[in-house]
């Protein structure tokens, strides 16, 4: 397997970034579809994980963390 450099990984991560807050976009106003823009892979594939991260999350809402309700400030 190969490493991918930071830069890559930063670059994917927006990506995934991108389509997160597309399907949030969405949640929060009219609905209209999503359009991922890019054509080619890995970017699109990363940006169909973010939509669907985002749709996921926004349909069964934020998860329980344990311990984090007992943490004080």
């Amino acid at each position: 397997m190969t490493r991918l450099s930071p830069e890559i990984l930063f670059q994917r991560s927006r990506v995934y970034a991108q389509g997160w807050n597309a399907a949030r976009a969405n949640s929060l106003g009219p609905a209209k579809a999503a359009t991922n823009p890019y054509t080619s892979e890995p970017e699109r594939s990363r940006w169909d994980e973010g939509h669907a991260g985002a749709m996921e999350y926004h349909r069964t809402g934020p998860r329980f963390i344990p311990g984090r309700d007992s943490e004080t400030r």
